[in-house]
């Protein structure tokens, strides 16, 4: 799978010199619908954080629309109650990094 241009400039601004190439390679984690849309939300959403990055593609393989909502502006919800669902996620993820994610059934 190649990562689009836009992708790929997304990663190299968003994570540290040494981690934009590991996060391009997780990227192949996720393949399904709107696969951009999607890479570019998990990035945006990961704030740098290689282990962040690979809890919202496990998500997105869940339910990708979640990571798009979160991940993009809706046209739902205020930008401020949409600003602190963002945060209090990415808060709960930052206390869960260590927890391994469900299998998935396939």
């Amino acid at each position: 799978m190649t990562v689009s241009p836009a992708t790929r400039q997304l990663c190299d601004a968003t994570f540290p010199d040494n981690d934009a190439a590991s996060a391009l390679s997780l990227l192949v984690f996720y393949t399904g619908a709107e696969c951009e849309r999607v890479h570019q939300a998990a990035v945006r959403l990961s704030g740098g954080r290689l282990g962040k990055l690979r809890m919202w593609l496990d998500e997105a393989k869940r339910n990708p629309e979640t990571v798009l909502w979160f991940g993009e502006s809706p046209s739902d919800v205020s930008p401020d109650a949409h600003a602190f669902g963002v945060e209090f996620i990415n808060s709960f993820l930052d206390k869960h990094l260590d927890t391994p994610a469900e299998p998935m059934s396939e």
